[in-house]
């Protein structure tokens, strides 16, 4: 098979059986207006008792994933260690004479080359989507009912690896996937899922190299225009011109390492640089990121006003799910104010012919000016609001609206990039551990899915607050999200209709106040059990806190968890207390807040730990401190491998600051743009304040934490 078909699946397959409860109604239809014709209606989510055994995780499936992962590490690996690549070379850094800088340097050119390796990949997932995957042949809005319309995958459809791996880290968003799914009319994509049997199948099984035969490769190139390899990609990225529209080019990457390795790259030029700018030939004008993601808000603008496409981020309730009769109108109100308040208004402040230094942050400006004019909103809602401009949900979707664009020029509600990079911290700590060499791999697999089912048990009992997954809970966690139809009918059905996130970006200083919480909850639920299994000074520190008290006092299940600690120590006393031997926290999408970080935040935390292990029988044994006295394998710190200078957006940093493109629509302060889109996905807003929402937003960026 060449292109790829879309079959409606008979009612005794296998897959079939996953979409046999009743599926929602549709989310809506185009009528004459063009939005509005009869939103989903989701209640019938909260009437489901139990999940089904279909909708549940497999070993099989999460097996497969760890295939998947190492395949993933290793052609990082390979990339990163490619004297050359791009034009970067090892010699860079032997222009050093410290040798603490030289190793650093070193690291940064490993991982330039993986930068620009990922924005190339990005852009050929972007043409796959666009051309290879199957977009229903409707004038309508995708529905949660065109889900029973499954793609019928070959291997000969496969496309190359790197685009597989984007595949990956974007459903990994699950809000996120099933947003732009809906709104680009590729529903039937989001029921398949992943297809584990054929991706594994075109996996080695020892090398883990990927190939699908010669007919998948000439079928990705006939529909794509693109090579087979990232490698044999051009070396320039094609754009035109924001100002005269005059086609250009761009170099993948332009400028020299650098004579500091803390802002390395910081100064480059090109497409997959932090500092873009490309002149036009013709009229002189510079076309940077932010330039370009003013372009993609112009152009979703006009396509809401010729088509009737909502703009992204208003599709979807503060639950994740299609807006209902209930949520419909204010879900939708970032669209009834561009058509029927400021269609002119708007297309004039994003015209680069009339207004060359038009930015993301100036049309945040101008929509906090709308929001506070009372007679506009009115006249948008067609209703006399006394109190306030516009209703707490109205402002909320807002925001949502505009979080797509922050840092992100592409066709998609988050930066692809940034998703990529931020999963390469999952996959390398799951290969160091190395779970796919293990002898009993399926019973340990089989363990995980066990603690996986407790996690969410928590999750649905505890709607308020953030629930914190461990590696190998939340490995299950991502296999489970890699088949979305199955995912969502799981979630929903547990939590009376919320479709919870996997939140991709989390404050790096609140990780840690979810995790203790979420420790002791295991510890509570399961008679004593470990939430994490691992050894490191962090982990005991924690474990600690749960377990004080005297003797006489103490309940069974913390009696159990000192014993288990025990036994646990015992078990690994062998292995060198400085590495993590057990599944540690998983912090992958920890992120930093510019403008909000308090120097003194992570020191004070260290110390409030130290202090319980200090209290431990087994301090001496398991404290390990770093020159710096900052905790290892901390939860409140971000991955200190990634260097923000080196890509075209900040991969593990969230940017609020007063005046900065992602602060707030003033406003809309302390308004989680996901409620619902905590850690776990399924809490309000932890408030710490007024002003301060726990919340990370599906994009992560603008939020008033």
């Amino acid at each position: 098979m060449g292109n790829p078909t879309l079959e409606q699946d008979s009612k005794t397959s296998e897959t079939s059986q996953m979409l046999t409860p009743q599926p929602p109604p549709p989310y809506s239809t185009l009528n004459e207006s063009g939005i509005r014709g009869s939103p989903v209606n989701v209640d019938d989510l909260a009437q489901v008792n139990s999940v089904p055994s279909t909708d549940n995780v497999t070993v099989p499936e999460s097996v497969a994933h760890l295939k998947l992962i190492s395949a993933i590490a290793s052609l990082r690996d390979s990339v990163m260690k490619t004297n050359n690549l791009f034009g970067i070379c090892d010699d860079d850094a032997r222009g050093f004479s410290d040798s603490r800088k030289q190793a650093q340097a070193a690291a940064c050119i490993k991982e330039k080359r993986w930068a620009v390796y990922v924005a190339r990949a990005v852009e050929r997932f972007t043409t796959w989507w666009e051309n290879a995957v199957p977009t229903l042949e409707t004038t309508e809005i995708s529905s949660l009912n065109t889900a029973e319309t499954k793609i019928a995958w070959s291997v000969d459809m496969l496309p190359p690896f790197d685009v597989i791996m984007v595949w990956h880290s974007f459903m990994l968003n699950p809000r996120a996937f099933l947003e732009d799914c809906l709104r680009h009319r590729k529903m039937g994509f989001w029921a398949t899922g992943l297809p584990w049997n054929i991706i594994t199948q075109s996996l080695n099984s020892s090398t883990y190299q990927f190939d699908p035969g010669e007919e998948a490769r000439i079928n990705f190139e006939k529909m794509c225009d693109r090579p087979w390899d990232n490698l044999s990609e051009s070396p320039v990225k094609s754009l035109s011109c924001l100002k005269c529209n005059e086609p250009l080019t761009a170099p993948w990457t332009e400028g020299s390492f650098g004579c500091d390795p803390d802002v390395a790259y910081a100064h480059c030029k090109g497409y997959a640089d932090k500092s873009m700018r490309v002149s036009c030939p013709s009229c002189k004008h510079s076309i940077t990121h932010d330039g370009l993601s003013v372009q993609a808000f112009r152009k979703d603008v006009q396509t809401l006003l010729r088509d009737g496409l909502p703009m992204p981020g208003t599709l979807l309730s503060m639950n994740g799910t299609p807006a209902d009769d209930n949520t419909f109108d204010a879900v939708s109100f970032p669209n009834r104010l561009i058509k029927e308040g400021i269609r002119s208004e708007i297309l004039q402040v994003t015209d680069r012919t009339m207004n060359e230094d038009s930015t993301i942050g100036l049309i945040r400006d101008y929509l906090e000016n709308c929001v506070k004019d009372r007679s506009l909103i009115r006249r948008v809602n067609g209703k006399i609001i006394t109190s306030r401009n516009s209703t707490t949900a109205e402002k909320v979707s807002l925001r949502n609206m505009l979080s797509r664009y922050w840092d992100n020029p592409s066709i998609f509600s988050i930066n692809l990039i940034g998703a990529v990079i931020r999963q390469g911290t999952f996959i390398e700590k799951a290969e160091k551990i190395g779970w796919i060499r293990s002898p009993t791999l399926e019973a340990t697999i089989g363990h995980f899915v066990t603690k996986y089912g407790s996690f969410f048990q928590i999750i649905s009992k505890n709607k308020g607050h953030a629930v914190v997954p461990t590696l190998d809970v939340d490995l299950i966690w991502h296999t489970h999200q890699l088949s979305p139809a199955r995912y969502f009918r799981f979630t929903t059905s547990l939590t009376e209709g919320i479709f919870v996130d996997h939140d991709d970006k989390v404050d790096e200083l609140k990780l840690n106040d979810a995790f203790v919480w979420t420790s002791l909850q295991y510890q509570k639920i399961t008679g004593g059990e470990l939430y994490s299994e691992c050894t490191c000074w962090y982990c005991d520190a924690v474990r600690e806190t749960h377990n004080r008290g005297f003797s006489r006092f103490i309940s069974p299940s913390v009696s159990s968890a000192k014993s288990n600690a025990t036994t646990l120590h015992k078990r690994n006393q062998s292995i060198d207390s400085k590495e993590t031997t057990g599944p540690h926290l998983s912090s992958h999408n920890a992120v930093r807040i510019q403008a909000r970080t308090d120097p003194l935040a992570i020191e004070n935390q260290n110390a409030r730990l130290k202090s319980a292990l200090d209290k431990s029988s087994r301090s001496s044994r398991n404290m390990d401190e770093g020159r710096d006295g900052r905790a290892l394998n901390g939860p409140f710190m971000r991955d200190s491998k990634i260097h923000p200078d080196i890509y075209p957006c900040n991969p593990v940093c969230v940017s609020t600051g007063l005046g900065s493109s992602g602060n707030c629509i003033s406003g809309t302060e302390g308004i989680g743009m996901n409620r619902g889109a905590c850690v776990s996905g399924t809490a309000e807003p932890q408030s710490r304040g007024r002003g301060k929402s726990f919340c990370a937003g599906i994009a992560g960026c603008g939020m008033s934490l």
